[in-house]
This record gives structure tokens, C-alpha cells and sequence, in this order.
């Protein structure tokens, strides 16, 4: 197979999305896939790469119902200046595989350059929770519905299943996480979150966009560099009365975007581009669905069985913070070094608008592999279903 390069990555601020209070949503005014195309534009921009040097389009949405309905990916294509300017020739595809959706992506773009059927491809995700139904109103409204076929399937435990908050309750329970190790976990995201925004660590991938009142959008909104214990601790439960996941130890409803520019080698050469990271695999799994959260340690292991590289071979890891839970499950079962995971922080911080997330994963790794001078680095996320995905990046 050829090798498949992460040319280069960008993403949006992410925001505070809130279907209830738009107010709170800096991006409530635009359609999740017109973000996405501000994002591809920027980042062609800043390559220096023409829109029509781009032969593949995939992107991921978790939640492709009403707007986020992107006919097959046409629409943030026709929404982008630099594609929609280079012809309709590029074909595209829109992919659901929940929190995996833009890995799953990603993982396309890659295999058709290591196939050889392209030298440039463009994977992106995106996902505006303002603006689409969310948790209970999704059932309300008729989004998201049990078939009645699964109804009589008694070996499903679907009253977990369905709720992601109550599969993240079963493994904290099962792995015997405390309520207080993830409240702590929440509040190390946030500090180290934080930190890496006071040093700018985010201004080479958080593109600068305009909102369509003609605001520009720079920030993260999530980040809460002011919290505690204590206030963490003042939480009730979220999802069941006696719980212990709660909003402060859970990511918060998210609304952004994100893009990544793959290539050959030799498109590398032609472009005159230095690539962030080489693709080593990519691969998913499938878990219990009622045990959600620990698809992301399940992935990790095959991947690495697949690579036949060990924990100690990662130098950096992006562990998904869906819920605290999914990677301290995935640190402990594994025995990874917390020291190396999430070095920036994560989703409890940052936010999870869940078809960007996967790329921001990728792409976050593949910059903190450079500016650490590592060699491998591994991003996983837990997909809810019961499903995980995980890649291992070379620098």
C-alpha cells in the first residue's frame, strides 16, 4: 500500500450549543454544513492547495437528520468557495458512525490514497446541536425511534443503550470508577485546557470564522478555567437518581466543525507541503451496546494488535472524553500513563460537537507528535451503539 500523510488539519471554535437558548450558541445562526465549508476554504487557503487539486470529499455527522441532511456530502461541498469554484467532478459522501463519524472519514480518504485511486483527499465533520434535536426531544419528535422489530429483542438492554449517559453509569459502575476519580479527571481536562489556551496551543488549528451576522468566532466556549472540586462536586446526577455521572464530569453539547487534508507522497512533493503525520492504521470494533463507553479501550487494543506495536511504543494519546469514564476505563484496562493522555485536555473542556470530534482527535495528536517530537500517538473515541475506533499516527 502507498503511504497516507495528514497534510494538514483545521477546525472551528467549538461552542456552546444549547437547542433551548441559541443565545448561549455563537454559531446558532449557521447550518452545521456551512461551517463546514468555511472550514474547508480556510484550510485550503492556508495550505496554499487549489480546490480542484481535491479528488475525494468525506464527511461525518453524527446526527444526519433535517439540516444536517447533506445530500451524500454535496451540500458543505457546494458550500465551500474552493470546491463549488472547482467544478462538480469530486464526488462525496456523508458517513454516520455516531462519535466515530469524521475517524470513519478520515479512514476513507485514507484508504483510497493507500489504495492509489487518489493522491489528495479532504475528510471533515461537523455537527451544530443547537440547531437539531437533541437527547429526549429526538424521541418527541419522532428523530430517533426503536423499531418496534427491536422492541421484542430481550438479549438488547436497550433501555441502556439508548441513553448514553446511562451506558457511560454501567461501566463506571463495572470498572468501579468513583463519582470523586471523575470529577478529578474533569477538572485536570479543564486546567490543562486552560493552560494550552493561555500559551495560544490552539491558535495554529482553531481557524478564525465569521458567523453570518458578521461576528468573528475565535474562541472555545467550554473551557471553564475557574472551576473546582467543590463545584464539581455540587452537581447532582444526570441520567439516574443514585448516579455518578453528572454535567460536569460528562462533555458538553457541542455545536463545530473540523477538516483534514490527506495526501501521497508524491502530492506532498507536487504541493510543497511537510506533513504533520503518517497514517499506521486505522480500525473500529464493536462492544455491548449498554457498555458503550468501553468501545474506545477495545479499539485500542486492536490497533496496536494490528500494528503490533504496546502501550509503551504511544508517546501521546487522545482518549475521548465522552464521559470521564471512557478513558480512565481505557487508561486502566490497558495501563496507559496518564501523563500522556490528553495533555491539553479534552472533550469535558473543550467540547464534543460529535461528527468533528473524531478529526479533532487526529488532528491534535498528529501537532502534539511535532511539537513533542514523539514518534507514534494513538486517538480513540467510544461510538455510541456500541462501537470504537482508534488510529495510530507516526510523526
Amino acid at each position: 500500500m502507498r503511504a497516507a500523510y495528514l497534510a494538514d488539519y483545521g477546525r472551528s471554535a467549538f461552542t456552546r450549543a444549547h437547542p433551548r437558548k441559541p443565545d448561549v450558541d455563537a454559531w446558532s445562526a449557521q447550518r452545521g454544513d456551512a461551517l463546514l465549508g468555511q472550514v474547508i476554504d480556510a484550510l485550503l487557503e492556508r495550505s496554499d492547495v487549489e480546490g480542484g487539486a481535491v479528488e475525494d470529499l468525506s464527511i461525518g455527522c453524527a446526527l444526519p437528520v433535517k439540516e444536517q441532511w447533506s445530500f451524500g456530502g454535496r451540500y458543505p461541498q457546494w458550500l465551500s468557495r474552493q470546491l463549488a469554484s472547482a467544478g462538480q467532478a469530486c464526488p462525496s459522501r456523508q458517513i454516520d458512525q455516531q462519535c466515530g463519524s469524521s475517524l470513519a472519514a478520515l479512514r476513507g480518504s485514507v484508504r483510497e490514497i493507500q489504495a492509489g485511486a487518489i493522491e489528495v483527499g479532504l475528510a471533515g465533520g461537523f455537527e451544530n446541536m443547537s440547531r437539531v434535536p437533541m437527547g429526549p426531544s429526538l424521541f418527541k419528535e419522532g428523530v430517533l425511534t426503536m423499531p418496534e422489530a427491536l422492541e421484542q429483542a430481550d438479549w438488547l438492554e436497550l433501555n441502556v443503550a439508548m441513553n448514553m449517559g446511562l451506558t457511560a453509569e454501567r461501566l463506571a459502575e463495572e470498572a468501579g470508577i468513583s463519582r470523586q476519580a471523575m470529577d478529578a479527571f474533569a477538572l485536570r481536562s479543564h486546567r490543562r485546557a486552560a493552560a494550552a489556551e493561555k500559551s495560544g496551543w490552539f491558535d495554529d488549528e482553531r481557524l478564525s470564522l465569521i458567523t453570518p451576522e458578521g461576528e468573528r468566532v475565535e474562541c472555545d466556549a467550554n473551557i471553564r478555567a475557574d472551576t473546582t472540586l467543590e463545584r464539581l462536586a455540587e452537581l447532582g446526577p444526570a441520567f439516574s437518581e443514585d448516579g455518578r455521572i453528572t454535567a460536569g464530569n460528562s462533555s458538553p453539547l457541542t455545536s463545530g466543525a473540523s477538516a483534514a487534508l490527506v495526501m501521497s507522497e508524491a502530492a506532498l512533493a507536487r504541493h510543497g507541503m511537510t506533513p504533520l503525520a503518517c497514517m499506521v492504521e486505522i480500525v473500529d470494533c464493536g462492544v455491548a451496546p449498554e457498555r458503550m463507553g468501553a468501545g474506545a479501550a477495545a479499539a485500542i487494543r486492536r490497533v496496536l494488535d494490528k500494528t503490533g506495536l504496546g502501550v509503551d511504543d504511544i508517546d501521546l494519546w487522545e482518549i475521548n472524553e465522552a464521559f470521564s469514564a471512557v478513558p480512565l476505563h481505557a487508561m486502566a484496562a490497558l495501563d496507559i500513563d496518564a501523563e500522556r493522555v490528553n495533555v491539553c485536555g479534552g472533550a469535558l473542556a473543550l467540547g464534543h460537537p460529535l461528527g468533528a470530534t473524531g478529526i479533532r482527535l487526529a488532528g491534535t495528536l498528529a501537532r502534539l507528535l511535532q511539537h513533542r517530537q514523539g514518534r507514534y500517538g494513538c486517538a480513540a473515541a467510544c461510538i455510541g451503539g456500541g462501537q470504537g475506533i482508534a488510529l495510530i499516527l507516526e510523526r
